[in-house]
């Protein structure tokens, strides 16, 4: 099952029409035909009544909407995680703190700061 197929189902189900959804996607109305085709295809189910111009979704499309957003909000928070364990933190802390703080109790704090997050950059005041 593919994601595009996924996202196509859910935008023609939220603006009722293949046109809609081919614009909102920048796709093609024939290439969301064809997806969601594809996808009829792969679930051997109808997710869909065409009635002319109009598009509703059948018992078995309202009852799988839900979980192709599901779906797809999970692959988003994939990819999230994805890029927040490859990214690696960086640029400029600016820390306000008391000359007594500052001496005696950050040192150490700010050591282990450092050792973990070597490309920030310390800006103490």
């Amino acid at each position: 099952m593919e994601f595009g197929s996924l996202r196509t189902f859910v935008a023609v189900a939220d603006s009722g029409s293949f046109s809609a959804a081919a614009q909102q996607l920048y796709l093609t109305q024939p290439a969301v035909s064809k997806r969601l085709a594809a996808l009829e295809a792969e679930l051997n189910i109808r997710l869909f009544d065409r009635i002319g111009r109009n598009v509703r979704l059948t018992h078995a499309g309202e009852e799988l909407l839900p979980k192709a957003r599901e779906i797809l909000l999970q692959a988003q928070d994939m990819k999230h995680l994805a890029s927040n364990l490859q990214t690696e933190i960086s640029g400029t802390l600016v820390l306000g703190t008391s000359h007594h703080i500052g001496l005696h109790r950050l040192p150490p704090v700010l050591r282990d700061f450092r050792n973990r997050f070597s490309a920030v950059d310390l800006d103490i005041r």
